[in-house]
């Protein structure tokens, strides 16, 4: 099987058109070529709910619509009666989530609990090793006191 290429019969690639699924947002007219079509908006949109603290979706929606391009020939007698150019659904598709995972929203609530907490037990640290840092300073001085070095440079 080889990829997709223009050729002399198909200039322009193939009569393929990319669209939401029912012609949703579409002109009216693509819509009126065709019957048995109702585009709604709660079952044909793209629909992404994103989180704005780290940028990536809670539930995404993807929902698409193949249609082929069909351009009237009247050598055939089924395309005759055609328009001039035809845009017709072949094939819909949806996927993705409404709601995250258990795993996802637990996920979630830490990253967005994880910075104060994480800066809490930062400072506490800090606070715990210069705490250490002043005892252990004053522990050395006590300690050189009691060797008897307790006096200055210019006292020896």
């Amino acid at each position: 099987m080889e990829p997709c290429k223009r050729s002399p019969a198909l200039p322009k690639g193939a009569p393929i058109a990319l669209s939401y699924p029912h012609f949703y947002q579409a002109d009216p007219s693509f819509l009126s070529a065709v019957s048995g079509l109702s585009p709604d908006k709660e079952k044909h949109q793209f629909y992404v709910d994103v989180v704005p603290q780290f940028g990536f979706p809670l539930a995404i929606r993807p929902r698409f619509q193949l249609n082929v391009i069909i351009k009237k020939d009247k050598d055939i007698e089924m395309m005759s009666n055609f328009v001039d150019e035809l845009v017709l659904p072949f094939l819909w598709a949806e996927d993705g989530f409404s709601e995250p995972s258990v795993e996802m929203a637990a996920a979630i609530q830490f990253g967005l609990a994880a910075p104060g907490k994480l800066s809490m037990l930062g400072g506490a640290a800090l606070l715990v090793v210069g705490g250490g840092m002043l005892l252990a300073a004053l522990g050395w001085g006590l300690w050189v006191r009691r060797q008897g070095g307790g006096g200055t440079v210019q006292d020896r």
